[in-house]
């Protein structure tokens, strides 16, 4: 008989080593998913509230007095910050000029690690600075280690050459160079001729003496999600010994940490520094935020949407990423700061004190509306009148909306302070005093119309002329298709700016005679947007761009699409129907026969003035419900039917650029290139 052979014990084991190993290793698997979408995702905000709520009371206020009394620190100190690039000189001075009028007793150093000019050198000594040059610590970033944002910075070098020669003029920071900045932030230890040193971000205002922090044990940091370091401020004690283990940690790390984790090795025992010294615009949506932003003594920018860039830079998650108050100030601060270094204009300075911005965003914080989410599923109305002979139609226009049970309610935007509001107006407010509200204006500007107005409750707002007409179902179906697309701006009239490389501009252009067919703007006519670019508009932007707008007397609607594409990142939609009228061409600002031309000036204008062009063409729009029929035809018919499109095609392009050229040649822009449609401009 054939013998049976036993199967060793190790054959035995090998299969059930093999399924223990897998199943232990989709059991990692399945926790580190659990732990992504349940702890990272849902859970965030509560832990961030359990966190914080163990550094501090909401009941207790810190003080100086307290603050002395436990440590009484007396040695020299100093408050440090970095500037690594050109662009970081803006939100450095403002840093500086901060912490300089709270009247401390500390010096404020200022480590360049970028080449600056001698102006930028001496304005920022005027402000209170200290200068300190060094190098910066050149760091070898693993490739698989560079974040999304790095790869796309190294592999998009043609189109910014393109770009650039198109007149977008700001550089793009090197996102890997600003992670080394970031790590940088360990050479504040080297600074040993101070006992105790401050370190902030760049990107931090100081609102009131934060002195007191000197009077904390080192080393203190506010902490991020798990106890994890966050480098924006940290109160160190100055060793060259610990700078030079840190340095060694840094550069023998394989690759550079997307944020400086490694401090938590380093350091034992961290004490947690009170977060109103880092307030930041994410802690809107916790529990505590009444006390933070109640109790704010430091406001940090960093990660989200820059006062000083916003409106070219396409800021990720820019709705949860800025805080109106904290936008506000900063640029009130700026104002300081340009006031002292004497950077503006006479010209400026007065149109600030008569025109400007401060009364309208003061009076709007002040008075806000208070509530956790906007109303969705209404929109408001922002109607601007002017004439005189409008009161007629006034009446009409706004009883249209009235007639809609989507609008919230309905804002009259008066213009003209020195016209009389006619009886039929007064008795149309009387009636309606709870949804038509009547905003009367101290300056005539053509800003009023995107001011930000406190009673406001819906994310959506209709921004309308008082002399343009289209039926309520069309009306709605665009707000329906900004309910789908609410980054976009979605209105009834496109337009379209064109690069002429010859005369290296930009024109204004029909969009329809474009070939291929686009279009990058929307006219304000009867438009609709995110209620919060109406603050952005008026507290948020520089004023010399609204300052533009109010001398020129026009292009506030190509300013607002190069806001809301700057910002976002979407172009521009169109909402097609048979039937938009308008009876206010006559005597209009597109009635002038220079406005084609002014409105060319004014997007080459503009785009200096926002640094870079940031209009974005798009191609679809949207129609009414129409049938569809499939056409019968044999396949002889369909080629021949096609060679004709494509005849038809290439003889239209190359008409198209003939005209181009030959205008172009003349230099005869009054009219336009591509006109042929009478209507609004």
């Amino acid at each position: 008989m054939p013998t049976t052979r036993r199967p060793s014990f190790r054959r035995t084991l090998r299969p059930r080593l093999v399924f223990l190993i897998v199943i232990n290793v989709l059991s990692v698997i399945g926790f580190f998913a659990w732990r992504e979408h349940y702890v990272t995702k849902e859970s965030l905000l509560n832990m961030m509230d359990e966190r914080l709520m163990a550094v501090f009371s909401p009941e207790r206020e810190i003080t100086v007095a307290e603050a002395f009394e436990s440590q009484n620190f007396t040695g020299k100190a100093a408050y440090v910050s970095t500037i690594c690039f050109q662009e970081d000189i803006i939100p450095v001075r403002v840093l500086v000029h901060s912490i300089y009028r709270t009247g401390t007793s500390a010096d404020i150093l200022i480590m360049i690690m970028a080449k600056i000019s001698d102006k930028d050198r001496a304005e920022l000594v005027d402000l209170g600075a200290k200068l300190v040059d060094t190098s910066m610590i050149e760091l070898t970033i693993d490739d698989s280690q560079e974040s999304k944002d790095e790869k796309s910075y190294e592999s998009a070098e043609q189109e910014k050459e393109i770009s650039k020669a198109e007149g977008n003029l700001k550089p793009e920071v090197d996102p890997k160079r600003k992670r080394m900045c970031r790590s940088n932030s360990i050479q504040a230890w080297r600074l040993i001729e101070y006992e105790r040193v401050l370190y902030m971000s760049p990107e931090m205002m100081v609102l009131k003496n934060v002195d007191d922090i000197f009077q904390e044990p080192p080393f203190t940091a506010t902490l991020e999600l798990g106890g994890v370091v966050d480098e924006s401020i940290m109160l160190l004690e100055s060793s060259m010994t610990i700078y030079k283990e840190l340095k060694k940690i840094m550069i023998n790390t394989w690759h550079v940490p997307h944020d400086i984790g490694f401090l938590n090795y380093f350091f034992k025992g961290i004490h947690p520094l009170n977060p109103v010294y880092n307030v930041k615009a994410k802690y809107a949506e916790t529990d505590y935020s009444r006390y933070v932003f109640g109790n704010a003594r430091i406001y940090n920018y960093e990660g989200t949407m820059k006062p000083w860039s916003f409106w070219y830079q396409e800021p990720k998650n820019w709705r949860s990423s800025f805080n109106e108050e904290m936008l506000y100030r900063w640029q009130e601060m700026s104002h300081e700061v340009s006031a002292k270094l004497k950077l503006d204009s006479h010209e400026l300075l007065e149109w600030r004190k008569e025109r400007g911005s401060k009364d309208v965003c003061e009076r709007y914080l002040a008075n806000k509306v208070s509530m956790p989410d906007r109303i969705m599923d209404k929109y408001s109305v922002m109607l601007a009148t002017y004439s005189l002979k409008r009161q007629e139609t006034l009446p009409f226009v706004v009883n249209q909306f009235l007639m809609s049970p989507r609008v919230d309610k309905i804002f009259i935007v008066w213009h003209n302070k020195n016209m009389k509001v006619s009886k039929n107006i007064r008795q149309l407010l009387a009636d309606n005093k709870d949804t038509v509200i009547f905003l009367n204006q101290t300056v005539d500007s053509l800003n009023n119309r995107f001011n930000p107005v406190p009673e406001m409750r819906t994310g959506a707002v209709l921004i309308a002329d008082d002399d343009v007409w289209t039926s309520m179902d069309d009306i709605h179906l665009a707000f329906e298709a900004w309910q789908r697309q609410p980054d976009s701006l979605v209105g009834f009239a496109p337009r379209v700016e064109c690069f002429d490389p010859k005369a290296n501009t930009y024109k204004y252009c029909w969009a329809y005679k474009m070939n291929p067919q686009r279009y990058s703007i929307i006219l304000t006519k009867l438009m609709f947007m995110d209620e919060h670019f109406l603050f952005l508009w008026r507290c948020g932007l520089p004023d010399h761009i609204l300052k533009y707008v109010d001398d020129l007397v026009n292009c506030e609607d190509i300013a607002m699409n190069f806001l809301m594409t700057g910002v976002t990142g979407q172009p521009p939609f169109h909402i097609v129907t048979d039937e938009v009228y308008d009876f206010g061409l006559d005597g209009g600002i597109s009635s002038n026969p220079s406005h084609w031309k002014v409105r060319g000036e004014c997007i080459q204008r503009i785009t200096e003035l926002f640094g870079r062009n940031t209009l974005k063409s798009a191609r679809g729009s949207l129609a009414r419900y129409r049938e569809t029929d499939f056409l019968s035809t044999t396949w002889e018919e369909f080629l021949h039917m096609i060679r004709e499109k494509e005849s038809n095609a290439q003889g239209f392009s190359e008409a198209a650029q003939g005209v181009f050229e030959e205008s172009a040649l003349a230099n005869d822009w009054d009219t336009p290139v591509f006109a042929g449609m009478n209507g609004g401009q």
